[in-house]
């Protein structure tokens, strides 16, 4: 017996389908059916025909036509805007809508469109927007926002949630360690907002509140990470804490289970989503050797059909990449995005929250130093000596970065020289570099330190990390592949080799350092104050940035700005 609608005219459709228990109780909570026994069918009454075609997934096409007319005049006569919400997408129903002003509040300004031809010539505002004025559709990310312009417009409207079929519940151990108060209100606030962001301080313990999340859930879950090294240790937790069987899709590696930890890299390369080279605000993509051609349709169907999905460091996320395969979880009816710096510096915040929800939740560092769960730190600016340009060069930033950061004796020296003085006083100490020519030349200075990156094993780089966090290696040179998701409670103290721009980088990587540890009072942060062409407006803006938070004891040392 297949799912059939037949319709004779008024406002009542007839409904048949095979018994199943999930489907006959979403057909019970609809306000106007009727059970007819004699005939052994449902009588539905024409307002809920958009429900129906949701439950049991039926195209218009597929509807008696005087069927559809009858229930567009319905809606045209009777109904209020209706903000129907999918996992994914959004669309609008009625008549009235500001379309203009939704357009224009679920914009962004398009990086760099200000040499775009088109918008010279005043063809183009430089904005791009996530409304389809069409199919009066939008990520659902992004309700929050429309609903805002209806407001303000004094629309009634109401918001429904379309019904999605749940798989079978999961059993999960229920975690046996105690939250926190914050991680409590946490793990609350996202299982009642079902999606969002949740802002949380490295060393916020991200990983533990989603634990608890799915937990709670106690349905098929997917965590997505973007390195190798969170894989592993993100899968390592999650068997520990969760369940015994726990699948992970990366590092060469396809084993599907109702909780998996896949990287984006891995699924990507599943779904035809191409990584290009990223730029410094976004995390490098590890190579991916992982051969997917054999599990190919389960892993789409895995993460097409799975209810709940988290995005570690979900600040990568409006990079094209990312929000395309967040946009490609069809069915995730609970979406979390978790990250200690859910901004960007390139402004492309919009794209973050159309895929997976505006920020619900926010403990920041100085708030968990005040409650004892971070320890403060104190970041220290050395100066390196100017860079001096020829009249006759005009250096771009490559060139400037290279010069000034890679190959500069008299800097690498200051970095060697604190890394050593840290060491003497048994701190560990982690160099922090973003490129691996920059990691060589300071390994060649500091001969008994270890050199991690991201061409080594992922055994080799964990080695190498524990030994640093049992003090059995006091330094280590690490690329970016430390930037984030490095989990060394007892390190002491980072040095920024490389500064940078950005400011979610600057606060990742001086997380890395303020988790506390038995006899830890504060973490040492060593950062330079680069005198030259780019790098100089790159320093101020991260002292800047480190000024914003109360607790942090922000020093000049030889110099003063």
């Amino acid at each position: 017996m297949s799912t059939t609608i037949e319709y004779v005219g008024g406002e009542y459709f007839l409904l048949r389908f095979p018994y199943h228990r999930h489907f006959v109780r979403c057909v019970r909570n609809l306000a106007r059916r009727e059970w007819d026994a004699e005939n052994k069918c449902w009588h539905i009454h024409v307002a809920h025909l958009r429900d129906i075609m949701d439950l049991f997934q039926f195209r218009k096409e597929e509807l008696p036509p005087k069927l559809w007319r009858a229930y567009m005049i319905y809606r045209i006569r009777t109904t209020r805007l209706r903000v129907c919400v999918g996992p994914t997408f959004a669309r609008l129903e009625g008549t009235g809508i500001p379309v203009d002003e939704i357009a224009h509040k679920l914009s962004y300004a398009v990086p760099g469109y200000q040499y775009n031809p088109l918008y010279i010539d005043g063809r183009w505002d430089g904005r791009k927007s996530l409304f389809d004025r069409r199919q009066l559709t939008f990520p659902s990310g992004l309700v929050e926002r429309v609903r805002e312009v209806l407001e303000a417009h004094n629309i009634k409207f109401e918001v429904t949630e379309e019904t999605t079929p749940l798989p079978s519940s999961v059993t999960y151990r229920k975690p046996a360690f105690e939250l926190r108060d914050y991680q409590r209100e946490c793990v609350k606030a996202a299982v009642e907002a079902k999606r969002g962001i949740l802002e949380l301080a490295t060393g916020a313990g991200k990983t533990v509140v989603a634990a608890h999340i799915i937990s709670k859930l106690g349905l098929p879950a997917i965590f997505f990470v973007h390195t190798r090294d969170l894989l592993h240790q993100t899968y390592e937790f999650f068997r520990d804490h969760l369940c015994a069987k726990v699948g992970i899709v990366g590092d060469g590696q396809v084993h599907l289970a109702p909780l998996t930890v896949a990287t984006l890299q891995t699924v990507g390369k599943a779904l035809d989503i191409a990584f290009p080279p990223m730029n410094e605000e976004e995390a490098q993509p590890e190579e991916d050797r992982t051969d997917v051609s054999r599990s190919k349709k389960r892993l789409i169907s895995f993460v097409q059909e799975c209810p709940v999905v988290f995005f570690d460091e979900c600040h990568h996320i409006p990079a094209e990449s990312f929000y395309s395969l967040a946009m490609r979880t069809s069915s995730a009816v609970y979406r979390f995005g978790l990250s200690a710096t859910p901004y960007r510096a390139d402004k492309l915040d919009l794209l973050l929250e159309a895929a997976v929800g505006p920020k619900i939740f926010r403990a920041n560092a100085s708030s968990l130093i005040d409650q004892g769960y971070l320890v403060p730190p104190e970041i220290v600016f050395l100066a390196p000596p100017p860079y001096h340009v020829a009249s006759s060069r005009s250096p771009d930033y490559a060139t400037v970065f290279h010069e000034y950061v890679v190959t500069n004796p008299a800097r690498n020296q200051m970095i060697a020289k604190e890394a050593r003085r840290l060491a003497k006083q048994k701190k560990s100490v982690l160099i922090l570099v973003s490129q691996v020519a920059h990691g060589e030349r300071l390994a060649a200075l500091l001969p008994e330190a270890a050199f991690a990156q991201g061409n080594d094993s992922a055994v080799k780089r964990r080695r190498i990390f524990k030994k640093l966090e049992s003090k059995e290696q006091l330094i280590v040179i690490a690329t970016t592949l430390a930037d984030e998701g490095l989990d060394v409670p007892s390190l002491d103290a980072v040095v920024l080799a490389s500064g940078g721009k950005s400011e979610t980088k600057a606060l990742q990587r001086i997380g890395r350092v303020l988790r506390p540890a038995p006899g830890k009072k504060k973490a040492h942060i060593i950062d330079f104050f680069d005198n030259a062409p780019f790098l100089k407006e790159h320093s101020l803006r991260r002292y800047e940035l480190y000024s914003t938070e109360p607790r942090f004891v922000v020093k000049t040392s030889g110099f003063s700005l």
